[in-house]
C-alpha cells in the first residue's frame, strides 16, 4: 500500500474552497492531519462538484483509468516532500514538485485549519518543507494523490 502523487500540478494557484465558504468551517471531518480522502470528501460535500477550488478540482481528476484521486492531508503532503527529490529525478524538474522559494509555489493540504478561514499548507512549496495555516482565500499550488 502506498500513496501515488499526479504526474503534475493540477493548479499554479487556485483558493481552497469556493468564495462562499471561505470563512465557514466545516470542523472535524475536514480536520484530520493524514486522512486526506475523508478531509476531501467533506470538502466537496460543503462546497458541492466543481473544479473551481483545490479539493473540486482534484475529486473531479481523473487519469491513467482512476478517478480516486484526493486533495493530501498535511502528513500525506509531507510524504510526496520525503520523496520530492526522486520524484523531480523522475519527472523532471518541469514537473515535478515546485522547488522555488516564492509564496505562490505553497501547495494546499485537505487539512482544515482550527479556526473558520484557515487551511494548512506546505509553506514555499518544497524548499523549506514545513506547513502552515493561511487564509482559504488564498491562491495556491495543488497535486493530487491517491491510495493503492
Amino acid at each position: 500500500h502506498g500513496l501515488i502523487a499526479s504526474l503534475a500540478d493540477l493548479s499554479n494557484g487556485i483558493q481552497w474552497t469556493i468564495p462562499a465558504f471561505q470563512e465557514t468551517l466545516i470542523g472535524p471531518t475536514a480536520q484530520s492531519f493524514r486522512d486526506g480522502l475523508a478531509n476531501t470528501n467533506a470538502i466537496v460535500s460543503q462546497a458541492g462538484a466543481g473544479t473551481s477550488y483545490a479539493a473540486g478540482l482534484c475529486k473531479a481528476y481523473n487519469y491513467g483509468g482512476f478517478n480516486d484521486w484526493y486533495l493530501p492531508a498535511t502528513w500525506e503532503l509531507n510524504q510526496c516532500y520525503n520523496a520530492a527529490i526522486i520524484v523531480n529525478e523522475v519527472l523532471s524538474d518541469a514537473n515535478g514538485f515546485d522547488f522555488s522559494n516564492t509564496d505562490s509555489s505553497s501547495y494546499w493540504s485537505s487539512t482544515e485549519g482550527t479556526g473558520n478561514a484557515s487551511a494548512w499548507y506546505q509553506n514555499l512549496g518544497f524548499y523549506f518543507g514545513d506547513t502552515s495555516n493561511t487564509m482559504k482565500s488564498n491562491r495556491l499550488e495543488v497535486r493530487a494523490v491517491r491510495r493503492f
